[in-house]
């Protein structure tokens, strides 16, 4: 067992098994964030089993060998616990929020349920409805059916390009077999972190979590193949009842471990990050193009992107498409001003800042880096490096990701395909 302490009140401590437990004690706080989160996600579903990893999010929580679903449910409420889980790309993450002194018997449980899941038949059946409708309404939400086509087309059929949650045939034909199997091989303790952030003592916790998965220590997570894009395309979903087109446009951009991470938000930030960015004051404040605009970035283990938002209406996309073309110049001719600079900058670090309100923010973030980075990244560590940022840092990236048009789309609106690419092309 290694131990070692960190900044801020924040100690890691590696268990014989290999799951690394981090826990930040905050002394003002009376509740407790606890997650238990696995480096598996939805990239890592086997050919064949797409969305085995989002089922595995919602059945863990759905029975052990001792408990049913609602002796879980009424366990965790009887001590004033919510329990739940979500499932992204790249990791699986179960999480519970309590009062402190319901540490105890609340840990118990999440380690019980974590460690020993039953994935009985009967509930897998239940929930393969549950889950089947989920697809149905991400199918029917113009917002989220519009992104999953933008991953496909930037990712192609590579496993980031699949949605998360699967599809209709894949989710049908898994088996509590399949489930198991899977859990058993991926959802070890050495690709595992657990973090408490709150009202926890580390060695109490380190004592709650020391039989967790044991016996499941050669679990690794599975082999992945390099995230690399496909090249520049274009993927639209025609829906005649809609009147608006609702747009996801991106190029591939920076991996997480990239230490110009942080000079991209920033750059994010100015370009379509909030009401004051370049986007929103162009194409709604003062041509009221469009309700809905933004830009967004985001980074995996081995590749990310930087992406823009817009719903418009469908006769408005081509003058849409004119004025950002017309902004993205802008951008590159005139770079930033010093002020625009330090408001992207500004509102960056407010986010970090004011996220350590909220101990689930905290736990999801410590999680997050030790995940994707191998350590704990302080909140002063992060806020430094946004003070060290130049100017000339961001605009660097201006001219390495803005010139050429964003090359991948995803669509969804009343356009044909060949439509929107024309659009796209004028």
């Amino acid at each position: 067992m290694q131990d070692k302490s960190a900044s801020d009140g924040i100690q890691v401590t590696t268990l014989p098994s290999g799951l690394v437990v981090i826990s930040e004690r905050l002394p003002h706080i009376r509740s407790v964030a606890l997650g238990v989160s696995f480096l598996t996600g939805g990239r890592d579903d086997p050919p064949g089993k797409g969305g085995i990893a989002h089922m595995i999010e919602h059945m863990v929580f759905r029975g052990t060998p001792d408990k049913d679903v609602i002796a879980i449910n009424i366990a965790a409420e009887s001590h004033g616990a919510e329990l739940n889980a979500f499932t992204d790309k790249e990791t699986t993450c179960f999480y519970g929020r309590f009062p402190g002194d319901q540490f105890g018997p609340v840990t118990a449980l999440m380690a019980e349920t974590v460690s020993g899941p039953a994935f009985r038949a009967e509930e897998l059946v239940k929930e393969k409805e549950v889950v089947s409708e989920e697809i149905r309404t991400s199918q029917e939400d113009p917002d989220s059916l519009a992104l999953n086509l933008l991953f496909r087309a930037l990712y192609g059929d590579h496993e980031m390009g699949r949605p998360i949650i699967g599809t209709l045939d894949s989710v049908t034909g898994l088996s509590d077999i399949d489930l198991r199997g899977f859990y058993e091989s991926s959802y070890g303790p050495a690709c595992g972190v657990a973090v408490a952030v709150g009202d926890v003592e580390h060695e109490q916790l380190v004592a709650a979590l020391a039989s967790l998965l044991r016996g499941r220590e050669a679990c690794r997570p599975p082999k992945r193949t390099t995230a690399a894009s496909q090249p520049p395309r274009v993927l639209a979903e025609t829906k005649k009842e809609l009147s608006q087109v609702y747009l996801c446009l991106a190029k591939p951009a920076l991996f997480y471990a990239d230490p110009r991470r942080h000079a991209l938000a920033v750059m994010n930030m100015a370009l379509g990050g909030g009401v004051s960015s370049r986007l929103f004051q162009r194409l709604r404040e003062q041509e009221a193009l469009v309700y809905s605009v933004g830009s967004f970035a985001e980074q995996y283990s081995d590749s990310g992107l930087l992406g823009v938002y817009l719903v418009t209406d469908h006769r408005k996309l081509a003058r849409c498409m004119a004025v950002l073309r017309e902004e993205l110049a802008r951008l590159r001719r005139d770079r930033l001003s010093d002020e625009e600079f330090e408001r992207a900058r500004n509102m960056i670090k407010s986010s970090v800042l004011l996220a350590l309100e909220s101990p689930s923010a905290r736990m999801m973030r410590l999680g997050r880096a030790w995940q994707l980075l191998g350590r704990v990244v302080s909140v002063d560590e992060t806020v430094e490096a946004y003070n060290r940022l130049t100017r000339p840092d961001v605009e660097q990236l201006l001219d390495e990701f803005l010139p050429g048009d964003f090359g991948y789309c995803g669509a969804v609106g009343p356009l044909s395909e060949d439509a929107v690419r024309q659009t796209l092309d004028a």
